[in-house]
């Protein structure tokens, strides 16, 4: 292989490979994205595996679509379905950089071909209602590439949300424990996300307001991470707002969605104090029969 085409090789997966899996923490939905990271948010793809639903006890297809930071390209396929009191979940996300050019070490018009860097996982999970406890789980399996090197391994995702109320939750949630086999150059290791919430519901006449506060445990020399969020409900249309804040930034989000007969159209973007861009998702939520 030509030294040009390893040397550029190198440098352009680096917005893959420099996040490695952590690309696994890249927000899967509009609300996530918007509101935050917190377990007692429910969804088509809830970062606890415990709030899996699906509107009116139905079948649902969720479709997401934007950039991350770094032009990072984010797709996000979900299937759920409602079985009883259990809810199955099957989904793809996928984060990926394309358009690289395999070139040779003389300067030519058309590169040689094209490639791709990107990171994908595949889950499928169960929640189940009792009482005033929900519980979840879900499996994963992982890869990330380059046109050179490839790792693969799978992750396990736990979850529980205690209802004291119906306008007052508590969940827990954990996730990414597993292994993923070694890279030509290095250990891959997954990031886990080990994350507590509060959220509380508040009516107001027609409509109503949920408020989620969350910590996000650090581990080791990563620190604690703090969201604060709000997803206020009007009939059919909702708006989102959300901070973040950690040990070297501070993020807010503004969203919305509107359902139009058994479909909900939602548009989220992220602003940064780092000042490297907006990431934004678009969605659509569709009820089927």
């Amino acid at each position: 292989m030509p030294l040009v085409f390893k040397f550029l090789l190198y440098f352009l997966s680096l917005p893959i490979f420099g996040i490695g899996t952590k690309f696994l923490m890249l927000p899967s939905s509009v609300e996530q994205l918007t509101i935050g990271d917190h377990s007692t948010l429910e969804g088509a793809i809830p970062i606890n595996p415990a709030l899996f639903s699906a509107q009116n006890k139905q079948s649902n297809l969720l479709i997401n679509r934007g950039v991350w930071i770094g032009d990072v390209n984010i797709m996000n396929i979900a299937f759920n379905q409602t079985l009883g009191e259990k809810v199955f979940h099957f989904g793809v996300n996928y984060s990926g950089l394309t358009g690289f050019e395999y070139r040779e070490e003389r300067p030519v018009d058309l590169p040689l071909s094209y490639f791709s860097s990107y990171g994908v996982s595949v889950k499928s999970g169960l929640s189940l209602s009792a009482d005033k406890n929900k519980f979840g789980l879900s499996l994963s399996y992982i890869k990330i590439a380059t046109e050179v090197e490839e790792a693969n391994g799978f992750g396990l995702n736990f979850g529980y949300v205690y209802n004291f109320s119906s306008d007052f939750n508590i969940g827990v949630s954990l996730e990414n424990i597993g292994k993923m086999n070694k890279l030509i150059s290095e250990e891959v290791k997954l990031p886990q996300r080990r994350l507590t919430t509060l959220s509380k519901k508040v009516t107001l006449n027609n409509s109503f307001s949920t408020i989620y506060g969350s910590i996000d445990w650090g581990k080791g020399k990563v620190k604690n991470k703090y969201c604060i969020g709000n997803s206020f409900s009007w009939k059919n249309s909702n708006l989102f707002s959300g901070f973040v804040i950690s040990d070297n930034s501070t993020e807010a989000s503004i969203g919305f969605s509107v359902l139009v007969n058994s479909v909900k159209v939602g548009y989220g973007v992220r602003f940064g104090s780092q000042k490297l861009g907006n990431p934004y998702l678009i969605s659509l939520d569709i009820l089927l029969p």
